[in-house]
């Protein structure tokens, strides 16, 4: 595929996303391409939407969304350029359209903006007018080509300060789109290189280094790189209200010289370091697809003292840890990023839902979604999937390698519309289990929270199951088909704002007015899963829902700011006890009573437990029972064998004579698991 069909494909979904989902064009462009960032870990926030065009003065002003970077305290404008045909976006072109979010921003602190109050623009304009400290970054989102002759355009300002400008053509996108990753790798040039020691004693593809940072260059940067930097780490920057990051600062403006002794400093990856000898010394001269692993706090730490407090880093020193990755597969990458992570000692405690990308929860979906087949509408003879995007891109890696006609059966096998992200599995789980306050809060601060309760219910795997995962793209269903029914109402196509805020909450709150009106009944969303569409009578009671939800969140805030609002667990509360939903009589057909409902679960969980025996035994038999006896004797030198997996193990041993129990199995693999922790890892040497 080259960028023309890019582009075409590209239109092509769009225009059905301007038919599914009622969005205009521009704003189903700026959704798709902002969701991309989004899951690429870009963009670190969520994108509002926010489209506004007016005048300041004699000056047209215009903004399309927003976001907020907690991160590094930044706020990124964006205005969408979006039309049929080859277009070109000259220099002129792009200057004109950062000179509508430069005018926009103008306006907005000078509060000369005619706003209606219940918009997500007359939030963000109060943002703008309240706030003095934030830094700004004005993105140009564009179908066109960026002219060849666009290298650099003139200088915006935000009160004095220079913004940050950058233009996302239809060529930039297609790179994305095709690396399968919308961020690009940082690629940092330290100078005149920074004085290293090697910490590894070998020369593969992987080895460390310890290094000395100076906090300017640190500080440096992360002012240019912002929170992409961090997309490695396992948790965005803690805001200075925290004890870790006050003491840092405190440090920082009080003790600079002490700051090399007290702070734990920085652990970061590479893909590749350009390294170079001096007489007896080894510089790090630059790295590729640079990310700081642990220590986000510290780095931003620096860079906000610096911007805020005007505090001089001249005497600030940061050790760090630096890896090189290599050219290892991504699923490697991603455990040896967490293991480093976890086993570094970092500030602030990193529990295992931090790192549940690597959970084995992700891993028994992705197994389902490609295992079960959606069921059949109509006179359609595919069987489709629901595609559980595991990892970042999966999707489009799967097809990378498949011909024209491949490539065209898995997307009708596996739609677009029928693939599911991790944070969409979330997202759609936590509205329906009530908490649209931790869903508004963004979907990394969602999953993260979703991550905590499953680990916590791992403990008995079997209930997440084919049931389980059926439930949840039912959900998917109500929740996607809400969404477009909140883009056609009358009263969101006059402000366009709050949509997210709104669904997850009437998910929420209709399941809340379920459990009121039918006590001991659920729900039938395998009734759901098995129509593959939103009920005609769901529409009906959803179109007031929102409705009742928009008025309440826009009407009845005790704060200014209505995101700020809906991300807080009183005014779930309160909405819980002040809204009223009717449910009619007969939506009992749509219930299913609760110990029918249990028994459902029983008979998949059974299933399931099955399946994980199978799949056990099929890893176990993959070892020859030389190979077993090879592990019997390394773990017990090692003293790691515990007495009740031996009699396992002398089972083992004797495959494919003897074949080990269930039970057996499953001690077996803990003992894998245990054996890779400390390094022993084994190879499977026979067909199962």
């Amino acid at each position: 595929m080259d960028v023309d069909e890019f582009r075409q494909k590209l239109e092509a979904e769009v225009r059905n996303a301007n038919f599914s989902s009622g969005q205009s064009p521009t704003a189903a462009f700026a959704y798709k391409i902002t969701s991309m960032m989004q899951e690429a870990e870009y963009l670190n926030g969520d994108f509002q939407e926010s489209f506004f065009v007016g005048k300041h003065g004699n000056k047209n002003l215009r903004v399309d969304g927003w976001l907020q970077d907690a991160a590094d305290n930044s706020i990124l404008l964006f205005v969408v350029h979006y039309e049929g045909g080859n277009a070109i976006m000259t220099r002129t072109d792009a200057e004109k359209h950062f000179k509508l979010l430069e005018t926009f921003a103008d306006a907005a602190i000078k509060n000369a903006l005619d706003i209606e109050e219940s918009t997500s623009t007359a939030e963000l304009a109060e943002i703008l007018r309240t706030s003095t400290d934030e830094r700004f970054k004005f993105i140009l989102l564009t179908n066109a080509r960026q002219s060849v002759r666009l290298h650099e355009i003139k200088n915006f300002f935000v009160r004095g300060n220079e913004v940050d400008c950058e233009i996302w053509d239809i060529e930039r996108i297609f790179a994305a789109y095709s690396s399968m990753q919308v961020r690009e790798p940082v690629t940092i040039n330290f100078g005149e290189g920074l004085p290293c020691l090697k910490a590894t004693t070998t020369d593969d593809d992987c080895e460390s280094f310890l290094c000395v940072l100076p906090g300017n260059v640190l500080a440096d940067i992360y002012d240019r790189y912002g929170s992409r930097l961090l997309e490695g780490n396992v948790r965005s920057f803690l805001s200075s209200k925290g004890a870790v990051n006050k003491k840092i600062r405190a440090t920082i403006l009080n003790q600079p010289e002490m700051f090399f002794a007290f702070n734990n400093g920085i652990a970061a990856t590479a893909k590749t370091l350009e390294l170079k000898t001096f007489g007896s010394s080894t510089f790090v001269m630059s790295a590729t697809d640079f990310q700081i692993i642990n220590g986000g706090q510290t780095t931003a730490s620096l860079s906000n003292a610096r911007f805020k407090d005007k505090a001089s880093l001249e005497k600030i020193f940061v050790q760090m840890k630096l890896t090189r990755i290599g050219d290892m597969p991504v699923d490697s990458q991603e455990k040896l990023i967490g293991e480093i992570s976890k086993s570094s000692n970092s500030q602030n405690k990193v529990s295992d839902a931090d790192f549940f990308s690597t959970h084995p929860f992700h891993v028994e979906m992705e197994k389902i979604s490609r295992r079960i087949h959606a069921p059949q509408q109509g006179n359609v003879q595919i069987q489709t999937h629901w595609f559980y995007e595991r990892a970042r891109g999966q999707y489009v890696q799967e097809q990378i390698k498949m011909t024209r006609a491949q490539r065209q059966n898995f997307q009708r096998e596996n739609p677009k519309s029928q693939v599911m992200t991790k944070t969409d599995f979330a997202k759609f789980r936590m509205s329906w289990e009530g908490h649209p306050d931790i869903v508004s809060k963004g979907a990394q601060a969602n999953f993260v929270k979703f991550a905590e309760k499953i680990d916590a219910a791992w403990s008995k795997p079997a209930r997440f199951n084919e049931h389980y995962f059926k439930e949840t793209a039912a959900l998917a269903i109500m929740f996607r088909a809400v969404e477009k029914l909140v883009s056609e109402q009358d009263w969101y196509k006059r402000t366009k704002s709050f949509r997210a805020n709104i669904v997850t909450h009437s998910l929420a709150i209709f399941r809340h007015a379920l459990k009121e009106k039918f006590p001991d009944a659920e729900l039938n969303l395998l009734a759901v899963w098995k129509a593959q569409k939103f009920p005609d009578d769901f529409r009906k009671i959803f179109t007031q829902i929102t409705l009742a939800v928009n008025e309440f969140i826009t009407g009845t805030r005790p704060i200014q700011n209505v995101t700020q609002w809906c991300k807080q667990a009183s005014c779930w509360e309160r909405m819980k006890l002040s809204l009223r939903v009717e449910l009619p009589d007969d939506f009992s057909r749509w219930m299913i009573d609760a110990r029918e409902l249990k028994a459902q679960q029983a008979d998949a969980v059974e299933t399931q437990t099955t399946s994980f025996e199978v799949d056990a035994q099929t890893k176990i038999l993959s070892f020859s029972g030389v190979t077993w006896r090879r592990i019997y004797v390394d773990a017990s030198r090692r003293k790691l064998l515990a007495l009740d997996e031996r009699t396992a193990l002398s089972t083992a041993m004797k495959i494919p004579v003897k074949v080990p129990s269930a039970k057996q199995c499953q001690k077996l693999l803990r003992l894998l698991e245990r054996l890779e922790e400390n390094g022993l890892i084994y190879a499977p040497d026979m067909e199962p």
